[in-house]
């Protein structure tokens, strides 16, 4: 069950030098950020399609400036 199946030896590293030092750069090029997002109680985006289309009727039906 413990045995290797590569054909590397436990000596031998997986990455080189070269290997590591590019690795190192990525990761301080790709530093993670926060990233907040509004969800909608239907759980997609904030505002999904039926909350856009509900702003829109409201909207057109309650607009000040015309008369009733």
């Amino acid at each position: 069950m413990g045995e290797r199946t590569d054909d590397t030896s436990p000596e031998e590293s997986f990455a080189s030098a070269q290997d590591i030092e590019d690795a190192d750069d990525i990761l301080f090029a790709h530093p993670p950020r926060r990233v907040v997002r509004w969800l909608c109680g239907c759980g997609e985006d904030y505002p999904c399609l039926e909350v856009v289309y509900a702003r829109l009727v409201k909207a057109a039906a309650t607009r000040p400036d015309e008369p009733r």
